[in-house]
């Protein structure tokens, strides 16, 4: 099988097989099995039918040409190019602006943090409510005496992050 696709490969690429030695009748022929006589038809069949075929081009006349020829535009195409870009260079540049505006604005609010400082208040709650729980200690019956009140803790956060304000519905 390898043999054969080794052929059809040869064929389709050109080359031609290397001739073979004719046996000697000394040797015994025999018969072909039902896989070579069909490997054998296939081939001719093959043959038959690639005869007409040119599998090489003869010159590069024949290639064909993908990319077509643009025609030439003339200024007004280049002006109307030219005034699309700067309006749309325009609208970036205000978008920009207000971009640059919200952004001052959520910094002058005193709304944005630094990843530092947001980190910086997140440890001061944190200890304040780990002092708090050690400092109370346990109840006779194992529960720790320290407990939260929602109420508290929130009015507690709203001081640590002054931007929760908003979001307080009591």
């Amino acid at each position: 099988m390898a043999n054969t696709n080794k052929n059809l490969v040869n064929l389709a690429t050109g080359k031609k097989p290397a001739a073979k030695k004719p046996q000697t009748k000394a040797k015994a022929t025999k018969p072909p099995t039902a896989e070579e006589e069909r490997n054998l038809k296939a081939k001719a069949k093959v043959e038959e039918l690639l005869s007409d075929v040119k599998l090489t081009p003869d010159s590069k006349d024949d290639l064909l040409e993908l990319a077509p020829e643009e025609e030439e535009k003339g200024s007004d195409w280049l002006q109307e190019q030219v005034a699309l870009l700067s309006s749309e260079n325009e609208a970036l540049k205000i978008e920009l602006k207000t971009a640059k505006e919200d952004y001052a604005r959520i910094f002058a609010k005193g709304g944005g943090q630094s990843d530092s400082e947001f980190k910086e208040t997140i440890v001061k709650v944190f200890h304040e409510l780990q002092s708090n729980y050690l400092n109370m200690g346990m109840s006779p019956s194992g529960e720790p005496n320290f407990r939260i009140a929602p109420a508290a803790f929130i009015n507690r956060l709203i001081v640590f992050f002054p931007f929760l304000q908003k979001e307080k519905k009591f």
